[in-house]
């Protein structure tokens, strides 16, 4: 007698998900092109919140890539809008994810509060993804490392926090095969 997987359970087990979140204008768009080329779909439009942002398009959906890690392995990629009113789509997207990376310049006053935002929607979720925190902008390792107790001391212990350029592929493939090796050793565990 089989078991009927729900849909969510479904969607995990195939390709595995990765999504992208962070706040308007940190890179998710840039990071997506950046890994997938010009074969991703996007949902920019003309950025009409000028005081949130001063950048030309913002996204109000998600955008959709898939690469190919390498023998075979593929990962979908979801960009996720970073606009608070496109909260929903965020939280759909973590839902069906099996990893996160939240974007953020932890150089920012903002940056630690948009992060523990987006850790505790993540907590709200069912089966939580594999989560990192990317630090999408240039940091010293001390700023680094202060950034990380702020995560810490917010209550959602020991999180990984790399770095990467959102415009550097190589560099995201990196970060990315650090997030793939955490949902390899988790699929072992369970």
């Amino acid at each position: 007698m089989s078991q009927e997987l729900d849909w969510e359970a479904q969607q995990k087990l195939s390709i595995p998900r990765i999504a992208l979140c962070g706040p308007m204008g940190i890179g998710k768009t840039t990071a997506v092109r950046s890994l997938c080329g010009d074969l991703m779909s996007n949902s920019d439009v003309r950025n009409l919140d000028r005081a949130s942002h001063t950048k030309d398009f913002t996204t109000v959906g998600t955008e959709f890539g898939e690469i190919d890690l390498g023998d075979g392995e593929r990962v979908q990629i979801c960009g996720c809008p970073g606009q608070e009113r496109f909260s929903f789509v965020r939280q759909w997207v973590l839902s069906v994810s099996m990893g996160v990376f939240i974007m953020t310049d932890v150089n920012s006053p903002q940056g630690l509060a948009e992060t523990t935002h987006i850790l505790e929607e993540i907590k709200q979720l069912p089966s939580q993804p594999v989560t990192l925190v990317l630090s999408a902008r240039d940091a010293s390792p001390a700023q680094i490392e202060t950034f990380a107790q702020g995560v810490y001391s917010a209550g959602h212990g020991v999180i990984p926090i790399l770095q990467a350029d959102p415009r550097n592929r190589e560099q995201l493939l990196e970060v990315m095969s650090v997030l793939v090796s955490m949902l390899s050793l988790q699929s072992e565990n369970s």
